[in-house]
């Protein structure tokens, strides 16, 4: 009896600890990151045992978050999230390129023909905080994006801070909409709704990449999630129905891959219509056209036209080498290389080719499947964004939430949960928040993991043992273990 008395204990009591050293971890990577002065090995070592804090603490939570409710959880999410929103860009300084487009919209300056070095100068403070990389490429970003960049620009002019927090309060927008839909997705294919908050809103990757980093992502997959919820809510129902549709669209004039969401609610609207490859031509038709009108409208509202069509590969021009395709293509032009024939360009570009047909062919046969009622649209959209990842030309760590996001609510098993999971975690844990030289990098790694070794037994040792229980009460097994 003493021993489920204790049990409980220790339960409640870690049940409380996880949330508050989530947000305690929160708050050290953003002090670590602050700008205060330290060698760059020790603030980054903080910063890493920082994120290790909240990666353990939300893996510790996969048995606890089924106790808590979902408002708890949304609550927990907050309080994760809030120190983040106040931090310096980390993990990507993409938010500069977002002020360079939008400063050069708001100058009247085409943003889909200049990059920032051709349209604000190679000079201009803007430019330099952009990277290299992406100083002379036009915006790949649809026309909303650019008009909410360009919005903020006329806000906080070259203001950086500013800019930052206004970006990443566009980006709240966007995941409230996902903490609003991800339990609704869940229970309609039968999820436990907590369990796709968990894994989805609280993941670490969505703290770093849309909180911290400010990515536009956010916006678009809380668009993605709320239409396609709307969506399958409205099949009956034709203003619901509409309305999700419209979400999906405008989404996709923020990131095109948000079309994904529009093939997979179509699809089951077509099921819904009889299931036939007739209808199913019929309904994409008819949501093609519908696009193609929505996007009209959007470039004659923000007056950015439709240049944004022919620059969307712009991201593309760089080797991304978490991608796949370009991995394997980084390894064959290596070998020729070595053999002296070939070279490392030429078999990157066969690669994403043969990627993207193969990954094609797959997306088709996911849809297909939605089609016909062997697979839901919520685990579909899933697939079919895992698969443009697998075979696509260009991979970010925040992308894999596209995929992530959709399976968090349609994964049934908890073998496919522990996956994801394992995968989010490591992904996490892999980019630091900072470039540092290799030197303080490693040393930065090794000093996260003797204090993330430290934390843990502390941990472990204060649910074992809870503050104010007797051991004189204790079995002999109990203070053994």
């Amino acid at each position: 009896m003493t021993t489920l008395k204790t049990t409980a204990v220790a339960f409640r009591r870690g049940e409380a600890t996880l949330p508050i050293a989530g947000c305690a971890g929160a708050v050290v990577l953003v002090l670590a990151t602050s700008g205060i002065p330290g060698r760059a090995a020790m603030l980054l070592a903080l910063a890493l045992t920082g994120m290790g804090v909240v990666v353990l603490a939300w893996l510790a939570m996969w048995r606890q978050h089924t106790e808590m409710s979902v408002k708890r959880l949304y609550c927990t999410a907050a309080a994760w999230a809030l120190p983040l929103v106040v931090a310096r860009p980390l993990f990507s300084g993409d938010v500069y390129s977002y002020l360079a487009y939008g400063l050069t919209a708001a100058k009247g300056i085409n943003p889909y023909q200049f990059g920032p070095a051709a349209a604000l100068g190679a000079g201009s403070p803007v430019t330099q905080a952009v990277s290299p990389y992406w100083q002379n490429t036009p915006s790949p970003y649809g026309p909303v994006s650019v008009a909410i960049f360009r919005a903020i620009a006329f806000v906080a002019g070259q203001n950086v801070p500013a800019t930052v927090l206004l970006n990443r309060f566009a980006d709240l927008v966007g995941i409230v909409l996902i903490g609003w839909a991800l339990p609704r997705l869940a229970r309609r294919v039968g999820v436990r709704p907590a369990t796709a908050v968990w894994l989805g809103l609280l993941n670490p990757l969505l703290l770093w990449h849309l909180v911290a980093g400010a990515h536009n992502d956010g916006l678009m997959l809380g668009l993605v999630l709320a239409g396609t919820e709307l969506g399958l809510s409205g099949l009956a129902r034709p203003g619901r129905l509409l309305l999700g549709v419209v979400l999906l669209m405008i989404a996709a004039d923020i990131k095109i891959v948000a079309l994904a969401g529009l093939c997979c609610l179509g699809a089951a609207l077509a099921r819904r219509w009889g299931g036939t490859l007739g209808r199913g031509v019929l309904v994409a038709l008819a949501l093609c056209g519908g696009f193609a009108v929505i996007s009209l409208i959007i470039a004659v509202v923000t007056g950015l036209g439709l240049g944004w069509v022919f620059s969307v590969d712009g991201a593309t021009r760089v080797h991304s080498w978490l991608a796949p395709t370009n991995e394997l293509g980084f390894l064959l032009g290596g070998l020729g290389a070595l053999a002296g024939t070939g070279s490392t360009d030429a078999a990157i570009t066969a690669c994403v080719r043969i990627g993207g047909v193969v990954g094609a062919a797959f997306v088709i046969g996911l849809v297909w499947s939605v089609l016909r009622g062997r697979r839901d649209p919520v685990l579909g959209l899933g697939l079919v964004f895992a698969v443009m990842l697998v075979s696509g030309p260009i991979v970010q760590p925040w992308y894999l939430l596209w995929a992530i996001l959709p399976l968090a609510a349609s994964a049934r098993t908890d073998g496919a949960r522990r996956i994801i999971a394992a995968i989010s975690a490591a992904v996490a844990m892999l980019i630091p928040p900072s470039t540092v030289a290799v030197p303080a990098l490693l040393e930065g790694y090794l000093g996260a993991v003797g204090l993330l070794t430290l934390i843990v037994a502390a941990y472990r040792a204060r649910i074992a043992y809870p503050v104010g229980c007797d051991l004189s009460e204790m079995s002999e097994h109990d203070v053994d273990r």
